[in-house]
């Protein structure tokens, strides 16, 4: 806990020094919500045809601020929050289990967390937090969630938020920080063990062109530590962006030899107004679900309003030289009121 003890005095010394806020009190409530429709022909080498209707996203939130120094945000997603029930016998062969799973479609508290800024170099946040592994810089970079999300969240590289405590340097070039959560994710509380997760996270921008990415965390255990390590790279002009992200997870669940990596390169480069074509390409080393596969996505996407897009791509999963093709129509939806 050394680093929860450094934290907690850079915490009440920045308090200190912040000065009195003169700025009038105010009270501004902004409602937010993302809603992702999509149609799915899923065909491969040794599958039939299947057709699909699904929501991959349906999230609303709250963003409350009092001023211009204290804001909190409450955000609420629509998935799946459960897993489905396998059991085996002695000889690890899976048995037939009748149970009533019920909705894919659960809400859950994906982010609710109050940010403090006593000055303006610094940020205090405390609540359930988005994760800096990849939501806050890559999902953004990457701007084509309804069309599939950034690799380590679709291959479950890491939890996508956490309860805990941030602190932040952050400048015009420069953000930096520093974070202590459970380690559980989103779903759960704190395990009987009380043992806590710790993350340090670097951003730079050198101009408006260029992203530079470095992220690290440790959840200790007594026998066997996990560990992640991330590193993302990210340009763009008003013509086109490219990103770079791998990632590497060790001991996953703290178990040895548990390990995950996996690299993504996507491409999105505008056509004319309007128009963007999109190419991406992961490679999976190994995951949870598969080991030396790759995933490829080709697609066209439509600016029909600034909040409104649709796409027409198409993806490949490859693994074990077994072909999963699937067409989609893909439809993203974003509102903002006031």
């Amino acid at each position: 806990n050394t680093c929860l003890y450094l934290m907690i005095p850079l915490f009440f010394y920045s308090t200190l020094r912040a000065q009195p806020d003169s700025t009038k009190t105010f009270q501004k409530l902004t409602l937010f919500g993302n809603l992702h429709p999509s149609f799915s022909i899923t065909y491969g080498n040794s599958q039939k045809v299947f057709n699909s209707f699904d929501l991959t996203t349906a999230q609303i939130g709250f963003l409350s601020s009092i001023n211009h120094k204290v804001k909190a945000t409450i955000l609420y997603n629509v998935t799946k929050t459960t897993g489905d029930i396998q059991v085996f016998d002695s000889t690890h062969n899976p048995l037939t289990v009748n149970y009533f799973k019920g909705s894919d479609y659960t809400a859950f508290l994906k982010e609710a967390n109050i940010i403090w800024t006593p000055v303006d170099y610094l940020e205090l946040t405390m609540g359930q937090l988005l994760s800096e592994q990849y939501l806050t810089v890559q999902d953004k970079f990457w701007n084509s969630r309804y069309i599939a999300f950034t690799m380590q969240e679709r291959y479950k590289f890491g939890f996508p938020a956490d309860f805990g405590f941030r602190i932040a340097y952050v400048s015009k070039k420069v953000r930096f920080s520093a974070t202590i959560s459970n380690g559980e994710g989103p779903f759960y509380k704190q395990d009987e063990n009380g043992l806590l997760q710790y993350a340090l996270n670097i951003e730079y921008y050198p101009n408006e062109h260029w992203i530079f990415k470095y992220y690290s965390n440790i959840y200790p255990n007594k026998h066997l530590s996990r560990l992640c390590n991330t590193a993302f790279v990210g340009y763009k002009n008003k013509r086109f962006r490219i990103g770079i992200e791998g990632s590497i997870v060790e001991n996953d669940k703290c178990l040895e030899s548990n390990d995950f990596k996996g690299l993504s390169v996507y491409f999105l480069f505008t056509i004319k107004p309007k128009w963007t074509l999109i190419l991406r390409e992961d490679y999976l080393v190994k995951t949870s679900f598969y080991t030396k596969a790759s995933y490829s996505i080709a697609g066209i996407e439509y600016e029909i309003h600034q909040n409104l897009k649709v796409s027409i791509n198409q993806q490949l999963l490859n693994h074990n030289n077994n072909n999963i093709w699937q067409s989609f129509l893909s439809v993203g939806y974003k509102f903002l009121y006031p």
